[in-house]
C-alpha cells in the first residue's frame, strides 16, 4: 500500500475499504483471509465526495433521509473516515465510468436506497465460503459486500456469472486487478 490520495480526487466507483477492530470485523477478516472486513463505493457528486455503503455500525446520518440507516446509506467519507476505528484504504478505477455506467450506477442506488441490510447470517457466512458457488441473488436485504458486487455488475465493470452474494471484501482488496488500481492508505 504505497503513496496516498487525496479524498477530493477519488471518483464514483472507487472501492473503499475498511479494517475493522471489532469482534464481527476479525471474524470477517479470519474467514476471508483478509485484512479488510468492509467495502464501499464512492460517489461523487454536488455534495462532495461521498460513501455509499450498507452497514450496522455507522453512526452517521445518510445525507439522504438525515437519519441513522442499519443498511444501505450515503455518508460524506471524511466524517466516515474521521469517526472509523481503523485502517482505511482505496482502489481507485483504472478507468473513469463512462456517462452510461454513472446512469446504471445511479438507477441501482435509487433502486435500493434505504434498504435493510442482510439480516441472514447463513448467507453472510455463505458469502466467505468460497467452496460454495452458485447462491442465488435475493436482493431484498444487503450486505457491503454484495451490494458493491451487484452495482460493479450493473455498471458491467464485473460480468455476472458470480452471484453478487458470493462477493466479500476480500475480493475487492485482492481481486479485480483488470479494473482497480493498488490498495492505497487513507489513513
Amino acid at each position: 500500500m504505497e503513496g496516498n490520495v487525496n479524498i477530493e480526487d477519488l471518483k464514483s466507483g472507487d472501492v473503499v475499504l475498511f479494517s475493522g477492530k471489532g469482534f464481527i470485523s476479525r471474524l470477517i477478516q479470519l474467514a476471508t483471509w483478509s485484512p479488510y472486513s468492509h467495502v464501499g463505493l464512492v460517489l461523487k457528486d454536488k455534495r462532495g465526495t461521498l460513501l455509499w455503503e450498507s452497514t450496522t455500525l455507522s453512526t452517521l446520518p445518510d445525507i439522504n433521509t438525515g437519519e441513522l440507516t442499519k443498511g444501505v446509506q450515503l455518508v460524506c467519507l471524511k466524517d466516515r473516515i474521521d469517526i472509523y476505528d481503523g485502517k482505511v484504504a482505496v482502489r481507485q478505477l483504472k478507468t473513469p465510468l463512462s456517462a452510461e455506467q454513472e446512469a446504471a450506477y445511479r438507477l441501482f442506488r435509487d433502486e435500493v436506497r434505504g434498504r435493510a441490510y442482510e439480516k441472514s447470517k447463513v448467507a453472510l457466512a455463505r458469502s466467505a465460503i468460497d467452496l460454495i458457488s452458485g447462491q442465488s441473488e435475493d436482493l431484498s436485504t444487503l450486505f457491503c459486500s454484495e451490494m458493491n458486487a451487484e452495482a460493479y455488475q450493473r455498471m458491467k465493470l464485473i460480468d455476472e456469472s458470480k452471484s453478487s452474494a458470493e462477493y466479500t471484501p476480500a475480493d475487492f482488496a485482492r481481486s479485480m486487478n483488470d479494473i482497480l488500481g493498488s490498495l492505497i492508505k487513507l489513513n
